[in-house]
């Protein structure tokens, strides 16, 4: 077998005519998947960009970025494949312009979805699509996330992390989520049933006093290339016959295929129901001459299905039918599956701006918007078309005349939407409907639009200033009100500050009335060592019935009391200390009532020293229930970063631990077949009835066994869990200036030792010691839910002398999940020990030896519950008579015996030789070979998991391996790497080749 792999990082930025630079980017890692949200700046794995440019001009193909640029209605940005040309250029003496086209393929669709969150619990939280689909990938970088209206930074050291292929988010503990957050999240997914194409051009021009701009953009699905679907005549009818209701366009997911002992098929079954109707269903089946039914089921909720999971095998998950109960469905699966409808969204729109003088300028535009929904259908299209319009004047700049010192700015504006108005992207801020006390339900059905706001404010500086906004809404036969909203901001002398914001809103929603007021005060004294505060908020919002003045419901309504006191932004440290006392207030038969009552103290502390640096964050938290019968809940978590040296870099620490609410998500997994040998797994057929099953799939070791991925599957499930983290490094070493002093200073000179840690442990004790340790030991291996930690530790002894040395390794990785059935735990623990002595600088001997455990406990895969101790030695002698040339022999014996075998003394004996060559010639030829004969002992069963890892992948017997490794520079830029690899195992009866070849460009 083989095949052709290639990895390319190019950059590249220069001039390549006179006047005419170019710029590129090209990475291509053949990675197939995306990177990981846990940094604030994302690179991707394979990425193209190339621009041409001078001073008038850009030309820029590959993965782009658009984004629009002059606009009041159209906003976009789209990560994106495809051209964009934009120019600058003079239209005559006073007017100068620029243009912009650009035409792509979209990677991805916009979508805005509200987290439902918990109490507490930092996450993680699944995304889900706009349409309730159960697993999206989220596109990378392309991430906006809101809480309570403002938005995150993502990062490990920020707000939040996120899995893009998994579609979870989970929060840092620097924020705190309660039952009142609200979580929204902005994103584009891959929506990959169709083509998707991006066109739009732009133009703006100006004379300084008047701007005058046009934009034409168009977001379409090619109907006429669906990416993974051929539609039958059947289906295309269906979808033309909808319209816009894409509810109704719903088939079932059946496939007459051949059998197959390795897919999930199904066989049908015809019977009767209870009132002696024919019923038609499908079941699992493996008989060759029944299954015959390949099903698509989809998640459509509790009671809307016929079918339920029943099991998870190796390929995939069993669904079972489940009979109605008085025609009722039981279920939470359907095979009815939705077809995709292709739509488009366009819009035009056109402006203009023209200064009437320093300070005052006028503004208008008008814009064109088309939605259809369903491109195969030309029904209801009577409503895709929307128009828009704004005119506004605004002033800033001028000095006031009323108060002295302060300038003064303006801004009047009118707005109109008609009934199928609709934007692009988010046009508005986020919380734009909330503020009107507008729930989603309210704003499904289209209705057209009015806006009028007026606003003036007066600044002096950031602390002395004021504003306020009128607001006026009409959104027809469902919304009228109006909003008032203000904010001053005082200094009192030079020490006492005052920041106060009020927001009030009335409105009538048919027979609703919706009253909100909301107001935060802060009186802070600013010394120059700390500043002292307190600040006040309430948050009041009723929903009233007009008839019955009894209260419906409510966004929000709480009152907080809070004192703080923190550092002088003037000095070289900051910290934060504060406690808050909050009591919300919730509808019950129609009256406000308490409902909660919360307590939350933070603390916070950064400091940068020489040598240390330190930073902190600490919150407590405690909410009781009023009126429900709940248990009170209690948060705790934290985050504490540390880095410092000791000496002269004698000793480096760094140290970052983490605590806090958070859940386990229960997953499945699955095996699929890998091409081109680019699997992690092998399956090997145990029980010899060619069927696979999931306690018949290994990690592979021999390379020509990496047939197959293992996929892990999420569910629904979560489980609420305390989360610990604590990742640890350490390097020390003895003072430079020991290495000459000769006596016991200069032999503790040769004395070092570099170790790190890390862990992330979840368990579910109630036990707080429990929830803040980090370590296994000491927690109930029972009580841990997730574990993920690995310790190396090495102490070297003459580590830089090539003369002699030795150093002792100790390893330690302990993985368990929770899977549907039950708990994985995997325990691998070793010591090493390494000595080297060179007797003429040609020659070098080093003898090995190590001793360590293997243990694996499985739930729900029993022969996968095994505990291997282990025992290694062996020496190792080198000769290198020339700088290009090196030749190695080996020797180690290698003993196992599986403990947890009380029936008799499992165990295998491994002797193994080797020889290994390497000759390399500067950086232009390298060719390594070595060729290994193990002889095996072992009077276990081979076709079993403890088989598999005693014999190393091997056969009980004589088993011959050899590889050869040619790594060549070709030119210049290019370099050639081939790879043989061959293994003959005693019973195998056969000789297994392995070849591979890959090129790299190399700049």
């Amino acid at each position: 077998m083989g095949y052709l792999s290639g990895i390319l990082k190019m950059y590249l930025e220069g001039d390549i005519a006179e006047n005419l630079k170019i710029r590129a980017s090209i990475t291509d890692q053949n990675v197939p998947f995306q990177p990981e949200g846990n940094t604030q700046q994302i690179q991707d794995f394979d990425n193209v960009l190339i621009e041409l440019y001078n001073d008038d001009f850009s030309l820029a193909a590959g993965d782009v970025v658009l984004q629009q640029r002059q606009s009041e209605f159209l906003r976009y940005y789209k990560n994106v494949q495809g051209l964009q040309f934009t120019s600058k250029y003079k239209m005559d003496d006073k007017w100068s312009a620029s243009s912009q086209a650009f035409a792509s393929i979209a990677k991805g669709k916009f979508a805005s979805i509200l987290l439902p969150i918990l109490e507490g619990v930092l996450g993680p939280y699944r995304v889900s699509g706009p349409n309730n689909e159960r697993f999206v990938i989220i596109m990378a970088n392309s991430e906006r996330v809101f809480l309570d209206g403002k938005q995150l930074k993502r990062g490990f050291n920020e707000d939040y992390v996120i899995d893009y292929n998994q579609a979870e988010i989970t929060f840092t503990p620097k924020v705190l989520i309660t039952q009142y957050s609200r979580v929204r999240v902005d994103f584009e997914y891959a929506e990959r049933n169709y083509s998707r194409s991006i066109i739009g051009a732009n133009h703006t021009q100006t004379n300084g006093k008047v701007d005058v701009y046009l934009n034409y953009y168009q977001e379409k699905d090619n109907r006429n290339r669906p990416l993974f679907t051929d539609f039958s005549q059947q289906e295309l009818g269906l979808m033309a016959s909808v319209g816009d209701s894409a509810a109704l366009a719903r088939i079932p997911r059946i496939d007459s295929v051949a059998f197959d002992k390795n897919r999930i098929l199904y066989a049908r079954v015809t019977a009767f129901d209870g009132f002696g109707n024919p019923l038609v269903y499908y079941e699992y089946s493996n008989d060759p001459e029944l299954a015959h039914y390949d099903l698509g089921f989809s998640l459509v909720g509790a009671g809307l299905g016929d079918y339920r999971r029943a099991s998870q095998l190796s390929n995939g998950t069993v669904y079972e039918f489940v009979p109605r109960l008085n025609g009722q469905p039981q279920g939470d699966y359907s095979i009815l599956s939705q077809l995709p409808l292709p739509d488009s969204k366009r819009m035009v729109t056109a402006g203009t701006r023209v200064k009437l003088n320093e300070h005052e300028k006028v503004y208008t535009e008008l814009a064109l918007s088309s939605v259809d929904q369903n491109l195969f259908s030309e029904l209801d299209d009577l409503d895709n078309q929307g128009l828009g319009m704004k005119v506004g004047l605004q002033s800033e700049g001028r000095e006031s005349s009323l108060f002295k010192g302060y300038t003064m700015k303006g801004q009047t504006e009118y707005e109109y939407n008609s009934t199928n108005f609709n934007f692009i992207d988010r046009f508005r801020y986020i919380e734009f409907d909330r503020d009107w006390g507008l729930s989603q339900d309210a704003l499904q059905s289209a209705a057209a639009e009015q806006f009028f706001r007026a606003g003036v404010g007066f600044e002096k500086d950031a602390l002395n200033r004021f504003d306020y906004l009128f607001y006026l809404r009409n959104r027809q036969n469902v919304l009228n009100g109006t909003q008032h909203s203000a904010n001053w901001n005082v200094q009192l002398g030079s020490k006492i500050r005052v920041r106060q914001e009020f927001f009030r809103l009335n409105s009538k929603q048919d027979t609703l009335q919706s009253d909100w007021t909301r107001y935060l005060g802060d009186l802070s004294y600013n010394s120059k060592i700390v500043v002292p505060g307190y600040q006040f908020s309430l948050d009041q919002n009723a929903l009233r019935s007009a008839e019955t003045d009894s209260v419906v419901s409510t966004a929000m309504n709480f009152k907080q009391h809070l004192l703080y006191l923190r550092s002088n932004d003037s000095l070289s440290y900051s910290f934060l200390a504060d406690a808050a006392w909050r009591e919300d207030k919730a509808p019950f038969a129609g009256q406000l009532l308490n409902d909660t009552r919360a307590f939350t103290s933070n603390f916070t502390f950064r400091k940068q020293w020489t040598q240390h640096s330190l930073s902190s964050t600490f919150t407590y938290r405690e909410l009781a229930y009023l009126q429900r019968d709940l248990q009170s809940e209690l948060t705790v978590m934290g985050k504490l970063d540390y880095q410092g040296s000791l000496g002269k870099n004698l000793i480096r620490n760094e140290i970052s631990y983490a605590i806090g609410n958070g859940r386990e998500l229960q997953r499945e997994f699955v095996f699929l077949p890998a091409p081109n040998g680019d699997g992690t797994h092998t399956w090997r057929d145990d029980n010899g009835d060619g069927v696979q099953q999931l306690n018949e799939f290994y990690l592979a070791i021999n390379p020509e066994e990496k047939q197959y991925i293992k996929i892990f599957v999420p569910t629904d499930t979560y489980i609420q869990a305390y989360t610990s983290i604590l990742n640890y490094r350490l390097q020390a070493k003895f003072p430079e200036a020991w290495k000459e002093a000769g006596g016991l200073r200069e032999f503790l000179h040769k004395f070092s030792n570099t170790t790190s840690l890390s862990v992330e442990k979840k368990v579910t004790s109630d036990d707080f010691a429990d929830r803040i340790n980090p370590f296994v030991g000491g927690v109930n291996r029972e009580d841990i839910l997730s574990l993920r930690q690995v310790i190396r530790s090495s102490f070297f002894f003459n580590r830089a002398s090539a003369k002699y040395g030795f150093d002792l390794s100790y390893f330690d990785s302990q993985f368990k999940q929770l899977l549907s059935g039950g708990f994985e735990d995997l325990i691998q623990k070793d010591w090493k020990w390494n000595t080297r002595y060179n007797f003429n600088g040609q020659t070098t001997l080093r003898i090995l030896a190590g001793a360590g455990n293997r243990l694996s406990s499985s739930d729900f895969l029993e022969n996968r519950n095994y505990t291997i101790s282990q025992n290694q030695i062996g020496p190792e002698f080198s000769w290198q008579p020339t700088p290009y040339f090196r030749t190695t022999a080996t020797y180690s014996f290698t003993g196992k015996v599986n403990t947890a075998n009380i029936e008799f003394k499992e165990k295998a004996q491994l002797h193994q030789v080797g020889i290994d060559l390497r000759f390399s010639r500067a950086v232009k030829t390298t060719l390594t070979s070595n060729l290994k004969l193990i002889q095996i002992d072992y009077n276990g069963v081979p076709n079993s998991p403890v088989g598999y890892e005693m014999l190393q992948a091997l056969t009980p017997g004589t088993n011959v391996t050899w590889n050869v490794n040619w790594l060549q520079k070709i030119g210049e830029g290019l370099q050639l790497n081939l790879v043989y690899e061959g293994r003959n195992s005693q019973g195998l009866d056969r000789i297994v080749h392995v070849g591979r070849m890959q090129v790299s460009a190399l700049f």
